[in-house]
């Protein structure tokens, strides 16, 4: 087990103080760039945004790189966010009291905790509340006042109200998967503008994959082409996938490949295989579970559909 002392050092080594100073490798090209300008408008106009789209198309790096953007051009701006569920609480966002300082002092200052909400409302940062559509509506209502009037109330300790440099966004999966529920009118009503994000055409997408892959890693664009059109696949097969891979599932294949590869040239793979059964290999450790079937369908039937119709093997 890791000692305090040793626990600590590598804590502030890894703590990512600044989001202006984290290194975010993304893809601006097709729908990403024109999200951006989205994204820019509407902190200009003081609207609201919200991202929405399917698993794994890229909302939450780039609610990242944005923050990051507005992090170097205003000083000192956070970007904190939330993941949300049905276990999220107002507590969750807003903050809490320390029990044990609160027994001492009571309801005092001294012994809060601020929230990530309540955080960013106060430092003038970004809020990401992330899968918003996934709170239950109880959670979403905690929204409301910071979204209409700029303010929050905290218990015990009065209201307070928004730095003028407050960006709140918001993304969310689509309403027809499964685990989400339906955003309440009222919140609905204070999201101003909405950004759909889909699975980005295939050069964006091949982009994406090639500046994921470690510098070390190499793959032939044919090999490529090919992990496309296996990530393709499960998106154009409708009757049996009720969920297709994301552009994650993409990455994972490139890089086992490459590595595979790169085993393979250094020596250290002694049984040598096509890529075509490498690649097949891997796509079935891959997809197993990165695709979610329609009801009554065994994934591990669908996968080697896939790869004999992509690959053939």
């Amino acid at each position: 087990m890791i000692n305090k002392e040793r626990f600590e050092q590598l804590f502030n080594q890894q703590l990512i103080k600044d989001i202006s100073e984290e290194e975010i490798n993304i893809v601006l090209s097709g729908q990403y760039g024109r999200a951006l300008e989205l994204l820019r408008d509407a902190e200009a106009t003081g609207l609201f945004p919200a991202l929405v789209g399917p698993p794994g198309v890229g909302k939450t790096i780039l609610c990242r790189y944005f923050a990051s953007l507005r992090a170097k051009e205003n000083k000192n701006k956070s970007f904190h966010w939330l993941t949300m569920d049905e276990s999220i609480k107002p507590s969750h966002f807003i903050g809490s009291f320390d029990p044990a300082i609160t027994l001492k002092k009571g309801f005092v200052l001294e012994a809060f905790n601020p929230g990530p909400l309540l955080s960013a409302m106060l430092e003038g940062g970004t809020f990401l509340a992330n899968e918003i559509n996934r709170a239950t509506e109880y959670s979403q209502n905690t929204l409301l006042e910071p979204l209409e009037e700029a303010s929050i109330g905290i218990p015990h300790l009065g209201r307070i109200k928004a730095d003028d440099d407050f960006f709140f966004i918001s993304a969310m999966n689509p309403e027809e998967l499964s685990g989400t529920h339906r955003l309440s009118e009222a919140l609905k009503d204070r999201i101003k503008v909405w950004i759909r994000l889909t699975y980005p055409e295939k050069s964006t997408e091949l982009d994406i994959i090639r500046i994921n892959l470690p510098e070390h890693f190499v793959i032939d664009e044919s090999e490529l082409e090919l992990i496309y059109t296996i990530i393709e696949e499960t998106r154009r097969n409708k009757i049996d996938i009720e969920v297709p891979a994301s552009i994650r599932a993409g990455i994972a294949l490139a890089k086992l490949l490459a590595r595979r590869k790169y085993l393979e040239q250094k020596g250290e793979i002694k049984e040598k295989k096509s890529m075509y059964e490498y690649l097949s290999e891997i796509t079935r450790h891959v997809l197993l579970g990165s695709i979610k079937p329609k009801p009554g369908i065994k994934v591990e039937n669908v996968i080697e559909n896939i790869i004999h119709k992509t690959l053939g093997v």
